[in-house]
Formats: structure tokens, sequence, C-alpha cells
């Protein structure tokens, strides 16, 4: 097992007695505790498991003084050998969720400090040097290590981020937040900073885009021709699907009259296929970008 202690100040006139109301401390910590064990999740995996304990309490301020332990579920060398670059212990498990420093050219800094400095937008940069990860927001650059990375791309860690912010710098009367470690390093938040931890619109991601091309047969099952509109088909299929015509020859032949569709006919098309994965889920948007041969439908059947 390995363990670090830190201590977690609210500062602020309705703590000056040593006091917090046990509605506002609770879900705090249990907020906390849960981005330690998503962290933890994410960089140590199933070979560890992460917690936090509540020791002792200080006057002047509420100080909850927590230690964070990391103890292994396997064996420790067996993992080392299997998984040299997933192994965090406590002290650097800590490190990289509350370290705070200053722009590269000092050491990295860790998840609660780069959100402080991204606010919630996207970074302008990242590129890898020998150090670790700069990350360049409005002509400031920081450094991060990959861990560090990891944490900021992790749906859930991102969350118990943002609850924790939610939870700890909503607290009626708090004027700071102080983290600190027993080395003497602190990280400061205060209630203006919970908005930096809110996780980002998924409007305003990058999608994931996967773009496939394939010549099939379909069969029309509506068609349309004002724009916007789409057509349906079917390629033989449980459902029909809707696609956008997009061979604009094929379009003015039918609409001068020197195509004509019918119910039955079938079309060789040359399809588009482009698929976005966002954290929402799976989008997919059909295109038909050429009909290589129009086939009339049978009018009458073969007897023989």
């Amino acid at each position: 097992m390995s363990s670090t202690e830190f201590s977690v100040v609210f500062e602020g006139s309705p703590f000056e007695n040593g006091e917090i109301d046990v509605n506002d401390l609770a879900p705090a910590l249990l907020a906390l505790g849960n981005v330690v064990q998503s962290a933890n999740s994410v960089l140590n995996g199933d070979r560890a498991d992460a917690r936090l304990k509540m020791r002792a309490t200080q006057k002047g301020s509420f100080d909850a003084v927590l230690n964070l332990d990391v103890s292994w579920v396997a064996d420790l060398l067996d993992v080392v050998n299997a998984h040299p670059d997933r192994m965090v212990a406590a002290d650097k498990l800590a490190d990289l969720l509350m370290k705070s420093g200053k722009i590269v050219g000092g050491t990295a800094i860790g998840l609660f400090a780069v959100l402080r400095i991204l606010k919630g937008k996207k970074p302008d940069q990242l590129q890898e040097t020998d150090k670790g990860t700069e990350i360049t927001i409005n002509q400031t650059t920081i450094l991060v290590e990959p861990e560090t990375l990891r944490l900021l791309e992790d749906r859930n860690t991102r969350e118990a981020v943002q609850k924790f912010g939610n939870e700890a710098l909503n607290i009626k009367g708090l004027t700071h937040l102080r983290i600190g470690r027993c080395d003497g390093s602190e990280m400061l938040l205060n209630p203006s900073d919970a908005p930096a931890f809110i996780m980002p619109s998924p409007d305003e991601e990058e999608p994931e885009e996967v773009v496939s091309r394939r010549d099939v047969w379909l069969k029309i099952v509506t068609s349309q021709f004002k724009d916007g509109y789409k057509w349906r088909f079917t390629d033989g299929g449980e459902r029909p699907f809707t696609a956008d015509m997009e061979d604009h020859v094929f379009l003015n032949d039918v609409l001068n009259g020197d195509t004509t569709l019918s119910a039955n006919d079938t079309l060789h098309c040359t399809v588009r296929e482009e698929q976005e994965m966002r954290s929402t889920g799976l989008q997919k948007t059909i295109f038909v970008e050429k009909v290589i041969e129009h086939r009339q439908g049978p009018t009458q059947l073969k007897l023989v």
C-alpha cells in the first residue's frame, strides 16, 4: 500500500470556529473521493484500489486532513513487470490531480490547475515534448504529464471533478478552498472557479469521423426533388433508410423527363456513409454520390 496526506481547508466566515455543516462537508468530501477513485481507475485499472480517509480538524477555518491510500490488488512486482506504464502510487496520484505550478519552465501541473486555466475551453495547441505535453491557450503554455492528459480526456473523471466543483465551491459563505500537501505546496480555489470544472457541451466536441464508400443496388421507396428533403431507399435489409441524393445530373434528367422513375426501379449507386462518434453516441448520414445505372422494374411477369 502507498499513501500520502494532504488537507482540504474551507475558509470563510461560517468556518472561523473550526465548524462546518455536515450537509456541506459530506457531499464535498464524497465528491472528492469519487474524483480520486475515478482517476485511479483510469491510471491503475483494476490493479489497485484508492480511497480517502479523514483524520483531524483545525480551528480558524475548517481543515480536513485526508489520507489518500492506494492499495495494490495484485502483487506489486507483477504489476510493475506487466504494466510499467500504468503504475501510479498515492503521492503521484495526488500530484496528478492537485499539483499547482507555473507556465512551462517550471514543473508539470495537475488536473484541477489545468482546468482552472482552460476555463472550460479547448486548448489552442497540444505539443509533445520530452518533459510531457505542452498545452497552449490564449498565449499561455502549461506543462502536463501524460497521465494528466489521460484524465483530461476521461469522461468519468471530468464528471467527478464537475461534481466536486459543484459541491465544494458552492458552499454558502465559502471564500477559498485550499488543497495542500505536507511539503507546503497548495492549490487555492474559490467559488468563481466552479464554472471551469463544468464538462464541455457535446456540441463543442470534435467528433471522431469515419467515411466509407461502396457500390450497392438500391430500390426507391420515396423520391424527393425539393432541396433539403431526403430520399428513402432499401438495400434488401429489414428497414428502409434515408439518404441525400447528390447526383445532380441524375436529378436533372428526372426533372426534365429524360428519366422516368417507377416504384419497382432499382439504382446501382455509389454510396458514401459518414459516421460520427461523440460522447452522446453514434450518428450516421448516408449520401448517394452517383447513380451508376438506372434499371427500370419489370412491367410483366416472366412465365418461363
